[in-house]
C-alpha cells in the first residue's frame, strides 16, 4: 500500500486529488493532522497557477528531507522549469488525464522503495 500525503495550496484542487488517489486500490491518502505521525511514501505537491514556485522552495525542501518521493503538479511550463530547478524528479502537468498522476505516483514509489507494486 502506497501511503500518500497531498500538499496543495488550493483547497478545492487538493480535495479532488485526495478523492481521486483515495480511490486507487494500492494507495492510501493521509487525511488528518493526526495521520502525520505516519511518514508518507509519496507527497503529491502542487501550488496554484499564480503562485511563485521559488516561494515554496523551503516547503519543498522540508518535504524532500522526509525521504518521501515528491510528485509535483505543474500548471504552467514556467512552474515545471522552476520545480526542475529545485531538483524535482516527478512532474505531472495538471492538464493531463488523472491516470497520469496515479501512474507517476506509482513510478515514484517504485523508485523510492525499490520494489514492484502488484
Amino acid at each position: 500500500m502506497i501511503v500518500i500525503h497531498v500538499a496543495c495550496d488550493d483547497e478545492a484542487f487538493r480535495d479532488v486529488v485526495v478523492e481521486f488517489l483515495g480511490r486507487q486500490r494500492d494507495m492510501r491518502v493521509l487525511r488528518a493532522a493526526a495521520d502525520r505521525s505516519e511518514a508518507p511514501d509519496v507527497v503529491v505537491f502542487g501550488v496554484s497557477p499564480s503562485s511563485e514556485v521559488t516561494l515554496h522552495a523551503p516547503e519543498y525542501r522540508d518535504m524532500a528531507s522526509t525521504g518521501a518521493a515528491i510528485v509535483v503538479f505543474c500548471t504552467t511550463p514556467k512552474q515545471a522549469a522552476d520545480f526542475e530547478g529545485l531538483g524535482v524528479e516527478y512532474l505531472v502537468d495538471a492538464n493531463e488525464p488523472a491516470r497520469e498522476l496515479a501512474a507517476t505516483v506509482r513510478a515514484a514509489y517504485r523508485q523510492r522503495a525499490g520494489q514492484t507494486i502488484h
